[in-house]
């Protein structure tokens, strides 16, 4: 099939949810027989990007009402968002901002971003108090960067060039002059990825993580000597296992990594002298974070074991990896910053969209104590469900049970549900099953709808061998896991298929177009579901065009396979190639900046189907990257999404 060169951008004409003109109305959507208003969800907390600093003493935000300004505020005294001092005058929805960082010695905020939502990575510093930003490396793409432990060099991979031909590079930048120093590149056998270098305490070396032949299934830890730039493999280069990341140094030559070569994420402990790995943990959950935290002067191990539904905190002793203490507590939570046993961390649920928490850990007990939360009155206003863990079966025996295999998913009750015979359903297509707040989900169940998020094949949170299961089956075994869903929901809660759609972004975006062109069969599975509509946003819809021009191309290959050798495969797993099975209605959304996923995957698929004579609509948003940012787009967002959804019968 030829790949069209035309693009058709159909203007969505707002009739019941139409932008009022009336200022004190233009947050108002109406939808079937209720009005849900807009303003509580994007205006009631305005605020989000959350980066708190015991060193600065202070919680710096991201303010978000025509533009998107960063914040601060005391951490000790005035706790209001709403009366944070500005102390940048970019506007930030017209850019990427990436793990801000606080430097005590200069007073300074870095973090990695761009300029204008294209991904293009570098390092940027900003003086709060004068509000100026300086850009202070210059390379097409950063993968992660580190401080030295005074303060005064920065170690950062540097990615040159594209797919075969690129070349990661670590570079030292001396703070005081902005000199670079190239340290050493990597090889067609290791390559650099995504994550910070972390400097040996002394500063004699850096360890990095690199991906055997550009694998993600063969993640691996180097050490690199800056001086004599020699490279020392930490782990076992032909154990598979994803990216292994350090997470902390026990002293000069001991740290703390984390790998998932058993089958989950565990911890394990290397000396740089003797060359000995041991491994602490062998819990059957991944641990998603761990610090090393300072007790009465002694070292322990903080962790937080996450899954989907639940999370558990321990402690651990390093030396004899005895648990001391652990807990099991109902939210999400991660680590923003720590000092000594002190955490600062971002606590959320299925209906908790925000609190920060301070946790305090002693040998004997953990103490939460929230510092930030949403006001009180807000928070009956931005959550409209009732949610429920759910387990369902799909198609395939789950070879330990012998059993259909089950699948986890959370089921979002509407308060106030339509009545069942105008009753709509929306299915997550990827990236879900977690209990974390979701505004989108809420403002559906506030409009009546159920939504489904389930945790298909490839998911994160059930180990290696569940997160491994659609490895080069990209648009395959996992199509059908939703499929099921589909099928199972439609029967628990009588709505007919033509009221049930799928939604995603990214790889959910393109799952979501792939369910609606599905052919019926895959890897010898059949599977059909008459889905009524679906939601596509910043998805891919031509898995080779997508590999040759995205960012993450190593990503491409690891979930779907090799375009050079697989292209029929490929081409036969792309929605665009299957555009004239299309059922039901299509909503695409994407950013013309987008560089992770290009805005012509949904360009492309809006064209063929039109010439198929399908229900389509494409919404494109001006500068924006692979996210939608600033109050106006997402506003635009949503009402585009009521606008097509009115048009569900």
């Amino acid at each position: 099939m030829k790949r069209p060169t035309c693009v058709f951008i159909f203007i969505i004409l707002l009739n019941s949810c139409q932008l009022q003109t009336n200022d004190s109305n233009n947050r108002l959507i109406e939808f079937k027989d209720r009005k849900i208003d807009l303003k509580p969800y994007v205006e009631g907390f305005p605020y989000t990007r959350f980066a708190p600093f015991y060193d600065a003493g202070k919680l710096y935000y991201f303010h978000q009402d025509s533009t998107t300004m960063m914040k601060e505020i005391s951490l000790s005294g005035e706790s209001e968002l709403s009366k944070g001092i500005l102390v940048s005058d970019i506007d930030f929805s017209k850019r990427n901002v990436w793990d801000i960082r606080y430097h005590k010695e200069d007073n300074h905020l870095y973090w990695t971003g761009d300029e204008i939502n294209d991904e293009v990575l570098n390092i940027y510093r900003l003086n709060p108090q004068t509000r100026t930003v300086k850009k202070i490396t210059d390379a097409p793409y950063i993968f992660g960067w580190n401080w030295d432990q005074p303060k005064n060099q920065i170690a950062y991979i540097a990615r040159l060039g594209v797919m075969e031909e690129r070349l990661g590079e670590l570079r030292i930048l001396d703070l005081e002059t902005l000199e670079e120093t190239p340290i050493s590149t990597d090889t067609p056998e290791f390559r650099f990825t995504w994550s910070d270098p972390s400097w040996q305490p002394e500063g004699k070396g850096v360890v990095v993580s690199l991906n055997k032949n550009a694998d993600r299934t063969f993640g691996n830890l180097v050490y690199i000597d800056i001086k004599s730039k020699k490279w020392m493999m930490i782990t076992d280069p032909d154990k598979p296992r994803d990216t292994a990341a350090l997470l902390d140094w026990l002293n000069n030559n001991e740290f703390i990594y984390h790998s998932n070569e058993d089958g989950y994420f565990n911890l394990y402990r290397f000396n740089i002298k003797s060359k000995i790995t041991r491994q602490i943990t062998s819990f059957e959950k991944d641990i998603a974070y761990a610090k090393i935290v300072t007790i009465e002067n002694q070292k322990y191990i903080f962790a937080i074991i996450n899954n989907p539904i639940e999370s558990e905190i321990v402690l651990i002793n390093p030396d004899d990896a005895q648990i001391i203490n652990r807990q099991l507590v109902d939210l999400n939570i991660n680590i923003l910053d720590y000092h000594k046993n002190r955490l600062l961390i971002r606590s959320t649920s299925a209906t908790i969209k925000f609190q920060i928490d301070e946790l305090v850990i002693s040998k004997d007990k953990f103490t939460f104590s929230t510092i930030i939360e949403i006001p009180s009155e807000l928070k009956y206003k931005i959550v409209h469900s009732r949610n429920e863990r759910i387990e369902y079966p799909t198609f395939d025996i789950d070879p330990e049970t012998g059993k259909p295999r089950m699948l986890h998913a959370f089921l979002y009750h509407p308060i106030n549900p339509l009545p069942p015979d105008q009753q709509i359903v929306m299915i997550q297509s990827f990236y879900g099953g977690s209990n974390r707040y979701s505004t989108l989900t809420q403002i559906l169940t506030e409009a009546g709808i159920y939504v489904l998020s389930p945790a298909p094949r490839g998911s994160y949170g059930y180990g290696q061998e569940f997160a491994a299961l659609n490895d080069k089956d990209l648009g395959g075994n996992e199509i059908i896991d939703i499929i099921y869903a589909g099928k199972y929901i439609s029967k628990q809660l009588g709505v007919p298929a033509e009221h049930i759609g799928v939604y995603g972004g990214s790889h959910g975006g393109y799952a979501t177009m792939r369910l609606l062109t599905f052919p019926g069969e895959i890897n010898g599975n059949i599977a059909h579901f008459d889905w009524g509509f679906g939601i596509s946003r910043a998805g891919f819809s031509d898995i080779i065009h997508f590999y040759k021009s995205c960012n993450i191309p190593d990503w491409v290959t690891l979930e779907a396979g090799d375009p050079a050798t697989e292209e029929v495969k490929l081409k036969d797993r792309s929605p665009l190639y299957h555009a004239d099975k299309m059922i039901g209605k299509l909503l695409l959304l994407h950013g013309t900046n987008d560089k992770r996923v290009p805005v012509e995957g949904s360009r492309w698929m809006a064209d063929s189907l039109r010439k198929y004579q399908k229900d389509v609509t494409l919404v494109e948003f001006e500068g924006q990257g692979h996210g939608v940012k600033g109050l106006d787009n997402t506003i635009t967002r949503y009402k585009a999404w009521f606008e097509f959804l009115d048009s569900i019968n």
